[in-house]
């Protein structure tokens, strides 16, 4: 396999990224960073992506977002032209450092936009795979409104420190994404702020009262018994305790009920669960068990996820199919003139035998194109298919001639020109 010699790009080194914050999020720092990103003079998204960042260690985003990206990186790359796949574009498309490349294009439906610097692409002799050198650029650097159209190297100050449209920076970027978009997961932080401080409330009425509450009462003005109680409570290990002279009356008021109280939390978390799967995924039923448990209804959420899922597969290879294409023949990989696809998967039988009887039923009334076929059940056409379809009808006509005369009693059919025909049944797979 022969060596690519990179090119020399201009590198975007220095950035000076933030620390991000690790304070608990609310409700109000959701706002702040969606007014940050559409202040139309500053636009700055570094308290977007913070938060972005910080919701993306909820168990839920993982669960269904998760799904989502999984479905992207488990599927095989080819690269196809003129109906051959090209094995030397495969083997880079299925290396460990494309696998992060798409990962970081899928994240732009999260996160809004991405913006990716290819430094050189080779072959590394000793592990025989190819290696992408690439960087991506901190998304809170990247202003790529109208307007601006730069990387700056502060987050939080709009300065046109580099041009990544502009050549000769921009042959060697790759970027995606709506400049208006804010992505998918600031329709999803709502849910998990607010789930967090549920939860935090939980953990603090688990605590309280969770566990048995134990009281003291001592003889009042008696402050040496007082401070022998209190000791007894604090080496008690840990729980809700109260310690108070005899002569006061101590109540402890429950709203409602310890039970029903919990249940209100739990309600809680379940609804904000169900919101950031129904944003993701378009469903629930994919990652949680319903009330109601039909089949039906899981086929039909189980259908809305694959519309999401395929919406996913359009986007990154739109991305690949144009811009990254054209960074591949910066690097002197000829990919003109081929696309990149998805691998077929495993044959669904039972829809294609379904599809099967649909068409034959069509084909009665009207005539299809041959074309149609191959195309819908991904068949190969074969190289001398004239040849071999007209073989075909031959036969079918001597079959049918055969069997008109069989059935009237006359005549005989005799194969001409020697040998014998092989009668052909209508074609089936699923027979």
């Amino acid at each position: 396999m022969a060596k690519i010699t990179p090119k020399e790009p201009q590198v975007i080194k220095v950035i000076n990224t933030v620390t991000p914050s690790f304070a608990l999020k609310t409700i109000e720092n959701w706002k702040q960073a969606r007014r940050a990103f559409e202040d139309k003079y500053n636009p700055t998204r570094r308290k977007l992506y913070e938060l972005y960042d910080d919701i993306m260690d909820d168990g839920q985003v993982e669960a269904t977002w998760g799904k989502r990206r999984d479905h992207i990186l488990n599927r095989r790359l080819v690269f196809v032209k003129d109906g051959v796949e090209d094995e030397t574009i495969n083997a880079l498309l299925n290396s460990p450092d494309m696998r992060h490349i798409l990962e970081e294009i899928h994240k732009t439906i999260a996160y809004g936009y991405t913006l990716l610097q290819f430094i050189n692409i080779n072959y590394d002799e000793g592990q025989e795979c190819y290696r992408i050198n690439f960087d991506l650029i901190p998304r809170e650097c990247v202003h790529p409104e109208e307007g601006f159209e730069c990387i700056s190297k502060k987050p939080d100050m709009v300065q046109p420190d580099f041009m990544y449209m502009q050549p000769p920076l921009a042959d060697t970027m790759l970027w995606c994404g709506d400049a208006k978009s804010k992505g998918l997961m600031f329709k999803v932080a709502p849910y998990i702020i607010y789930k967090r401080g549920a939860m935090g409330d939980w953990s603090q009425f688990s605590e309280m009262f969770g566990m048995p509450f134990r009281e003291a009462i001592y003889e009042a003005f008696d402050d040496d018994t007082r401070r022998k109680v209190e000791d007894i409570i604090n080496n008690w290990g840990a729980g809700m305790s109260a310690v108070h002279p005899k002569s006061v009356e101590f109540k402890l008021h429950d709203t409602g009920g310890s039970t029903s109280s919990a249940d209100v939390y739990d309600k809680f978390v379940k609804i904000c669960d169900a919101g950031v799967s129904k944003t993701i995924l378009g469903n629930t039923l994919t990652t949680e068990a319903g009330d109601k448990g039909a089949r039906s209804l899981g086929e039909v959420h189980e259908n809305e996820e694959d519309d999401k899922k395929k919406s996913d597969e359009l986007f990154v290879l739109s991305v690949l199919n144009t811009q990254f294409r054209a960074i591949l023949k910066k690097f002197g990989i000829d990919a003109s003139g081929g696309q990149f696809w998805y691998e077929t998967p495993d044959k669904d039988w039972e829809n294609l035998k379904i599809k099967w009887d649909v068409i034959n039923s069509i084909s009665d009334k009207v005539p299809l194109d041959d074309d149609f076929i191959y195309t819908e059940f991904d068949l190969p056409k074969p190289e001398n298919y004239e040849a071999l379809k007209e073989d075909l009808l031959t036969k079918r006509a001597v079959q049918g001639a055969f069997t008109a005369q069989a059935t009237t009693g006359g005549g005989q059919i005799t194969a001409q020109s020697g040998g014998n025909f092989g009668f052909l049944e209508d074609y089936n797979p699923f027979v």
